[in-house]
């Protein structure tokens, strides 16, 4: 539901390339339990989450609630390219910060 709900805005606002949401709806058993716990259900949880992955990057089809690729993109180079927009974005604000605190600083002679 969230993941509808979420995609609908982004395509309102003709952003859904700057969305990305990786799940694996096809979970049974003690690997879809939040409360399992055990060394064994958190080493298979880490070779789910290695295949997702090595999966194509992928949304839901707003018309019909299907998941579908949507480039040959896989989810490990969407998550690496979309670090580095967040690393890119965090240093213009760095830089925009520290021009800001520096412009209304004065010094007292």
């Amino acid at each position: 539901m969230v993941d509808f709900h979420i995609s609908t805005v982004f395509q309102a606002l003709n952003s859904e390339e700057n969305y990305l949401r990786i799940q694996d709806d096809t979970l049974t058993g003690t690997l879809s339990s939040v409360d399992v716990g055990t060394k064994e259900n958190l080493e298979n949880l880490v070779k789910v989450g290695e295949e997702l992955l090595k999966k194509p990057v992928s949304r839901v089809n707003l018309a019909t609630g299907v998941f579908e690729p949507v480039n040959k993109m896989t989810n490990e180079e969407a998550l690496r390219k979309l670090a580095k927009l967040l690393s890119r974005e965090k240093h213009l604000r760095a830089a925009k910060s520290a021009v800001g605190n520096n412009s209304g600083r004065h010094s007292c002679t």
